[in-house]
């Protein structure tokens, strides 16, 4: 049995999706290098908070 082939506008449709997925994708990537990149500036703040207040419980300035 022979498949019917792609009209033109579906092909089109098609290709627009997956134009359409490729940005989706790309867009997630920068997402997550953002929030990967949040994520290390808290974790680096809350170390030196960490030891700012060890720091203060041992009396050095």
């Amino acid at each position: 049995m022979k498949q019917p082939s792609m009209s033109e506008q579906e092909l089109a449709e098609l290709t627009e999706l997956l134009e359409l997925a490729k940005l989706t994708e790309q867009k997630a990537k920068e997402l997550c290098d953002l929030t990967l990149e949040i994520d290390q500036k808290y974790e680096k703040r809350l170390a030196q908070l960490k030891v700012a207040e060890k720091l203060k419980v041992a009396g050095i300035p």
